[in-house]
């Protein structure tokens, strides 16, 4: 069984996985968000090289673009935030530049060829500290994309496919866990897997105190964690989750809102309570910024207009502009995206196994479990998929090298 697991390439994961869609870099902010929200995935690439101390790096990767970069960006310069609407009008190449981060490439995603293997595919994302890898689709899917071409979409980039670091683990996990004894019954600990360095935050700070730990913790495939006074984990800020927010009044409620606060706006999003819609314009209007506060206010007017035919045409000329199209994408969300609470944490102990904490990371869809005290309940540490790949990836290495 073993062999058969080693002798699978990545088309092998593939199977039933869309296109991805790639978007010039000279696309509107706004358009990109809209194309987000029409995407059966949480984000869309941009086609711009990555630049590192001044070079291009030619690698010939594109950039990973979320809902959640949308709001890091217009959240983390002082300039966008006075003027959200300006910045969401600029080019997603400076979006795109953001969500690399200066040489990062976190944000990259690789090309590799179909007939790549699995273990030579972690071995991609491990040795470039990517979080997703780019797979040709089959011949006869791109002929079809080719001669059914995606408005917006670059034709070559239309032709593959992504895979995450989720997909592999789901796979290795779900083929036979048994492949993986002693190492998956061992404790998380024993495997060195707990990281000590995490993104976190006091429920009582400002929650822009979070945008610069949100862009690493999406570089790095976690997420930040909100603590109380005694460091005990009482929830999270999750790029994943964030993802089904309208990102004008989430920028909104980041600017104005405390990291605690944040969480139960994003727990109501949907709908969320009149008081606290008062004080996030109340916080804003106080801290001059008139046009958030604009800005949230025509998002939620926009996704209140009832869809019916007389409003149609005045609709049509509000889609328009990118802008317009971006606030009424907030009607249908992407079914791509999992709501759940931002205190529904996926957490462990130390001395859990690693088969228990995967389960739970798979279960919560989320590339990451906290590690908390036993018995007080403090943050001590993260457990991310990307170390829990180079931990399988060296037993399947093993095994290979037993079976030559």
């Amino acid at each position: 069984m073993a062999a058969s697991l080693l002798s699978h390439v990545v088309s092998d994961l593939c199977i039933g996985k869309p296109p991805v869609r790639v978007l010039p870099p000279s696309t509107p902010v706004a358009a990109a968000l809209a194309a987000l929200r029409a995407s059966a995935d949480p984000f869309v690439f941009v086609d711009a090289e990555l630049h590192s101390r001044g070079k291009t790096t030619g690698t010939g990767c594109v950039v990973k673009v979320s809902v959640t970069d949308v709001l890091c960006y217009v959240c983390g310069d002082a300039d966008n935030l006075s003027d959200p609407a300006a910045a969401l009008a600029r080019p997603v190449s400076a979006l795109a530049a953001a969500a690399a981060g200066g040489g990062d490439h976190g944000a990259a995603a690789f090309r590799v060829d179909s007939q790549t293997s699995l273990l030579d595919a972690i071995d991609a994302l491990l040795t470039n500290d990517s979080q997703t890898l780019l797979v040709p689709l089959h011949a006869r899917a791109a002929h079809i994309r080719k001669h059914h071409h995606v408005s917006g979409c670059s034709p070559a980039a239309a032709d593959y496919c992504v895979l995450t670091r989720e997909d592999i683990v789901r796979h290795l996990f779900s083929y036979s866990i048994s492949l993986f004894a002693p190492v998956a019954a061992r404790t998380v600990a024993s495997l060195g897997l707990v990281r000590r360095g995490v993104h976190a935050v006091h429920e009582d700070d400002d929650a822009l105190d979070a945008i610069p730990l949100l862009r690493r913790s999406i570089a790095d495939g976690t997420a930040v964690a909100v603590v109380a006074d005694d460091d005990a984990l009482v929830g999270e800020i999750c790029p994943g989750v964030l993802g089904s927010c309208d990102v004008e009044s989430a920028s909104a409620a980041f600017a104005a809102l405390s990291a605690g606060d944040v969480m139960t706006y994003i727990d109501s999003s949907l709908s969320p309570p009149e008081f606290l819609l008062r004080s996030i314009r109340a916080q804003l209007k106080g801290r001059g910024l008139d046009a958030m506060a604009d800005l949230m206010d025509a998002a939620d007017a926009a996704s209140s207009l009832p869809l019916s035919p007389s409003s149609s045409s005045s609709a049509s000329s509000d889609e328009d502009s990118p802008l317009g199209r971006a606030r009424r994408t907030r009607r249908s969300s992407s079914g791509s995206f999992r709501w759940r609470s931002t205190e529904d944490v996926a957490a462990c102990h130390a001395g859990s196994s690693l088969v228990a904490v995967m389960a739970q990371a798979l279960a919560h869809r989320v590339g990451y479990v906290w590690v908390v005290d036993e018995v007080s309940g403090a943050l001590t540490g993260v457990v991310s998929f990307a170390d829990v790949l180079a931990v399988l990836r060296e037993h399947l290495r093993a095994g290979d090298t037993q079976m030559n």
